[in-house]
């Protein structure tokens, strides 16, 4: 009885233990959440991933993928035989099948010169050309995601810039109004302190609008229009290190899909042409079947082979055709690789001029504007200056703050650029 006490007392224990080590998991899994949720950010990798899986265009190109699977097999299968039943020589009197004379043939066409080797070769080589066009299509799907990724961050700190200016207004404008009531200054520089303010009132209007076409357009290229964004991880361009176009050039030769899809078709043209050809070697029509004679009443097999003579039609348009577009494919591949070679001279040009431009920004113009505003500010507060030396200042600080966004966007959209063309980092290019 006792070992059943000290059994049954241990089972309570142990269900004890249970329910408080559960409780104290799920209040910690409550706490995690609780704060990822607190601290969740959407970074650009996750909304890139977001977009491979959801834009609609990167997946009309996966499934077309799947469209030439169907081709391969096709492109494989012999042609089907044929199945005839003939009857001949039946008297009109006596309709039937005793007094006529009835055959059964099989027709097959065999085809020659490895007509159906070459068919299937070349719709594996279109197969791969299509899946490097999908590889384009993410690249570029990529690139456009990144860039409009950028363009929200651009916008924010743009909305940011504008709601610090529009404060700035209001401060002076409740300067001016001190000023004026002490009779230090006269009507005019406070209607000029309620234009300036309108004026920062209409910029923060303007900049609310591109917020939110911008994370409209991010939506979009995500393929989720209708998902409501978190807030955005902010992207470095810190790391801008200096590259060399030759090096660049080669990676984009090697790495690019669009231009290796085209060097698969100028393949695949070659394919066509010899397929062009091979389809002038007749295909031979074999034919075995049975035959019964009503009237002898005797069976007999019938055995024979048709051979089209190549005379006249010998596939000479189709080769020409072929040939035709085979140079065209060779011209194509040329354009493609000099369009993609000017792309990449041009991004390199607007990645080496910006990434000095933006060090500047950060390390001197910025810092004297902001600087030059809060001197004029405070001599304007002690009367040392006029408003139109302020106003000046206020305007110098917030032109340059939106000169420096520009630049900043387009170095990260040349960095995106190069990284598309290349096809590696920026900060993994040694």
């Amino acid at each position: 009885m006792n070992i059943f006490k000290t059994f049954y007392l241990i089972g309570l224990m142990l269900t004890a233990c249970y329910f408080v080590v559960c409780s104290d998991q799920t209040l910690l899994l409550s706490h995690a959440q609780d704060t990822n949720t607190a601290t969740e950010y959407l970074t650009v990798e996750h909304a890139v991933e977001i977009a491979i899986n959801n834009n609609p265009l990167i997946k009309s190109k996966k499934h077309n993928m799947g469209a030439y699977e169907g081709r391969i097999k096709q492109a494989g299968l012999l042609p089907n035989p044929e199945i005839e039943f003939f009857t001949q020589e039946t008297p009109t009197n006596n309709i039937g099948f005793d007094q006529s004379q009835n055959s059964v043939a099989l027709y097959q066409k065999l085809e020659t010169g490895g007509k159906r080797k070459l068919r299937v070769k070349a719709a594996e080589k279109e197969k791969k050309v299509m899946e490097l066009v999908y590889k384009t299509t993410i690249a570029d799907i990529t690139a456009k995601v990144k860039k409009s990724f950028f363009n929200v961050l651009t916008a924010q700190d743009e909305l940011k810039f504008a709601e610090e200016t529009l404060e700035i207004a209001k401060s002076l404008m409740a300067i001016s109004n001190k000023k004026f009531k002490t009779g230090d200054i006269a009507k005019i520089e406070v209607l000029k302190a309620e234009i300036e303010l309108s004026n920062a009132k209409m910029m923060v209007q303007e900049a609310e609008r591109k917020h939110l076409n911008s994370a409209k357009m991010l939506q979009t290229v995500m393929g989720v229009p209708d998902t409501f964004l978190n807030n955005l991880f902010p992207i470095s361009t810190a790391d801008t290190p200096s590259l060399n176009l030759d090096k660049l050039n080669d990676l984009l030769l090697k790495n690019y899909p669009a231009l290796k899809a085209q060097n698969k078709v100028v393949d695949l043209s070659l394919l066509k042409i010899s397929e062009a050809r091979r389809m002038a070697i007749p295909d031979i029509n074999a034919t075995i079947g049975y035959k019964r004679l009503s009237a002898t009443d005797e069976n007999t097999i019938q055995a024979g082979i048709a051979l089209p003579l190549p005379i006249f039609n010998r596939n000479q348009g189709k080769i020409i055709e072929a040939r035709a577009f085979s140079f065209k494919a060779k011209d194509d591949e040329t354009n493609v690789r000099n369009e993609l070679l000017l792309q990449l001279s041009n991004a390199f040009s607007l990645y080496s001029s910006t990434r000095e431009q933006v060090s500047y920004f950060v390390d001197t113009i910025i810092p004297q504007a902001e600087e030059s505003l809060k001197i004029s500010k405070q001599g304007y507060k002690h009367g040392e200056f006029d408003y139109l030396e302020v106003l000046d200042a206020q305007r110098t600080l917030a032109n340059t703050r939106i000169s420096y966004l520009k630049i900043l966007n387009e170095l990260f959209s040349s960095m995106i650029e190069i990284e598309k063309l290349v096809g590696v980092k920026i900060s993994d290019i040694k």
